[in-house]
């Protein structure tokens, strides 16, 4: 296996966590702002989400710098940057008695990270893909799929 593929396996991974994180306190602010579930629960599943968010988002942006990716390091790194400096001020944690005044606010913020992982994600899918077969078909099968793509553009149907 090459290291190519090694990190955009790792990458694929921790970015399928964090849109998973990220869809879930999505949906419990949500179900907060339809009244489905009271504020202590809500407060309590979204809270409990913020330690792992950062660290992964870290570890992600750090794997992909530290394999070379710069330019899609650049997005997550910034993304992490967010994440730290909303956790050292304290606004990554959302209050009990403050959540329906901050519900619009963090629901804002986690479309945006939907968007930015949900970029991310479709990046990581594919550059995974790309590694997978520039790492793992010899050339005489590299040239065999060339062909093959080649006849099926130039055919009629």
């Amino acid at each position: 296996m090459t290291l190519d593929l090694v990190v955009w396996l790792l990458a694929m991974f921790m970015q399928s966590g964090l849109l998973g994180m990220t869809m879930y306190t999505l949906i419990c602010l949500t179900d907060l702002e339809n009244d489905y579930i009271n504020p202590h629960d809500a407060s309590a599943r979204v809270n409990k989400w913020v330690i792992p968010e950062v660290v992964l988002q870290c570890t992600f942006a750090g794997i992909l710098l530290v394999g070379g990716k710069w330019i899609a390091g650049m997005l997550p790194l910034g993304l992490a940057a967010w994440c730290i400096r909303s956790f050292t001020k304290g606004t990554a944690y959302t209050d009990v008695t403050e959540i329906f005044k901050q519900v619009s606010e963090e629901k804002k913020n986690r479309f945006i990270k939907l968007g930015v992982h949900l970029f991310m994600f479709v990046l990581t899918i594919y550059r995974l893909v790309n590694a997978a077969v520039h790492g793992l078909l010899t050339d005489e099968a590299k040239e065999v799929a060339k062909r093959l793509l080649q006849d099926s553009i130039g055919s009629p149907y």
